[in-house]
């Protein structure tokens, strides 16, 4: 464990950050920021005008006891008592594992993430040959990112850390089956959700976000896509038809 983090085959969620690692992330995310433009304003797409990408449905079991768990961390860390979820966010995530059943494997699990229950998850899953996973329901809230799990979905790419974040965000960027699926996907669900591009972000961004919540004072020390990564993501979405 460093600067927070819980490696179970995967990063994950994480706690309060060390002094050295918060500055480290702010340090990243002032280098990494870009002047060139960022399609954050542009519209959502009409539901009836997005087609659903395909999707194959590997439900993991979120039954009564762990959707308790999820409304008893809800209170704690946000404030109302509910498994329920009214998305608002997408935020994109890399497995730091070189599998999909690997990363799946980990949300089945439901062990104690920072000694506290549910464990994490995510709602989707892109395996690296574009195929698309969805293991919850959007509706149902879930721990992926600090501070956004009342508001977020969230999107898993199977991808090894490697040479660091902007190195991996790089290979699926470049992986055309699966960015071509991860982005069918988002425009779906903006649409569906009318989820607004600015609010298509990575888990390195989760603290900036005007939506990020958390009253236990907890917060993320990921760079899984980092800023300039996803403005490039951001951009080829806005070009997808």
């Amino acid at each position: 464990m460093a600067g927070g983090c819980v490696w179970l085959g995967l990063v994950w969620a994480t706690a309060r950050p060390t002094a050295a690692a918060s500055a480290a992330t702010t340090v990243r995310a002032a280098a990494t920021a870009s002047t060139s433009p960022d399609p954050s304003a542009s519209s959502v797409p009409a539901a009836s005008a997005v087609p659903r990408p395909r999707i194959v449905r590997a439900l993991i079991p979120y039954g009564r006891a762990r959707r308790a768990q999820m409304a008893a961390y809800s209170r704690r860390h946000y404030g109302t008592a509910t498994w329920r979820l009214h998305p608002r966010v997408v935020v994109l995530h890399f497995t730091a594992g070189s599998s999909y059943a690997g990363a799946r494997a980990v949300f089945v699990s439901n062990a104690r993430n920072l000694g506290e229950l549910p464990g994490v998850a995510a709602h989707f899953i892109i395996a690296k040959d574009g195929t698309i996973y969805q293991l919850l329901s959007t509706r149902i809230r879930c721990r992926h990112t600090v501070g956004l799990n009342h508001r977020a979905i969230g999107i898993e790419m199977v991808q090894e850390a490697g040479r660091g974040s902007h190195w991996a965000d790089r290979q699926i960027l470049q992986r055309r089956r699966q960015i071509r699926a991860a982005l069918r996907l988002v425009r779906y669900l903006r649409a569906k959700f009318s989820i607004r591009m600015r609010n298509v972000i990575g888990h390195a961004m989760a603290n900036r976000s005007p939506l990020f919540k958390d009253l236990e004072g907890w917060r993320n020390d990921h760079t899984d896509w980092l800023v300039q990564d996803v403005r490039t993501f951001r951009r080829r979405l806005a070009a997808l038809h």
